[in-house]
């Protein structure tokens, strides 16, 4: 299954729910700068070290996911999506740097902008809920990547001499796509076994995710901080 042609069940309500924050994250002038080159130094920078933080994060969740697994399909499955997250998605980091001459250590942030502070907290929220609520909140994350990829990759691929073109690859391979299928293949089927209320907290922490992800654009072009450093949260 692709993620642009996912076209029944609950994840693809919520997708098409949600279609127009899709798609303004997708026409955000940080990713179009991405997908011509000039996206700048000092916003990308910020997003590598925001983001860096904000996966570290999506890691705890999965161990949030681990804990409540119904069996062990599931806790191989969390098992092997943080294997990816810790092996495989620092490769679009290293991409982003090396497109300034930057080492990854160094740009590294101790810390978190509003934004990213905000959907880390929302993420760990919902990692108190069900497991359904927890896959819902995560979700979009995955999926607005590797659709905007997939989709700028058939239309437009990213010049080999875009500085940034590994990162549209790699969210555009086939291992990202087979990820994303099974992510909501699993989310479908908790919402099938959940109740009314339990698949309008899923639906609602979807949404609230997908605004997150528009956001984190943002936060990234505009170089978001706190105005008063002591109020940051780590």
């Amino acid at each position: 299954m692709s993620s642009v042609s996912a076209s029944s069940g609950f994840s693809a309500e919520q997708r098409r729910r949600c279609d127009e924050l899709f798609e303004t994250f997708y026409a955000h002038p940080f990713l179009r700068g991405l997908a011509d080159g000039t996206a700048s130094r000092e916003s990308v920078l910020h997003y590598v070290g925001q983001d860096n933080q904000y996966l570290t994060a999506f890691i705890r969740c999965y161990g949030l996911g681990l804990a409540k697994s119904p069996d062990r399909q599931w806790m191989a499955w969390f098992r092997d999506n943080v294997t990816f997250l810790l092996a495989d998605e620092t490769h679009p980091h290293h991409v982003l740097c090396q497109a300034f001459g930057v080492d990854y250590a160094d740009a590294q942030l101790d810390t978190m902008a509003p934004t990213a502070q905000a959907y880390i907290n929302h993420m760990m929220v919902s990692g108190y809920d069900s497991l359904g609520v927890l896959m819902a909140a995560l979700l979009p994350c995955p999926w607005t990547y590797i659709w905007a990829a997939q989709r700028q990759q058939a239309k437009a691929p990213a010049a080999q001499d875009n500085p940034f073109a590994g990162w549209w690859e790699f969210y555009a391979n086939v291992e990202c796509d087979e990820l994303l299928a099974q992510f909501i293949a699993r989310v479908d089927a908790l919402a099938e076994q959940a109740g009314p209320a339990e698949r309008a907290r899923m639906a609602a922490a979807f949404e609230a995710s997908c605004e997150y992800e528009v956001a984190f654009w943002e936060m990234a072009f505009t170089q978001q901080r706190w105005q008063h450093k002591e109020l940051a949260l780590n």
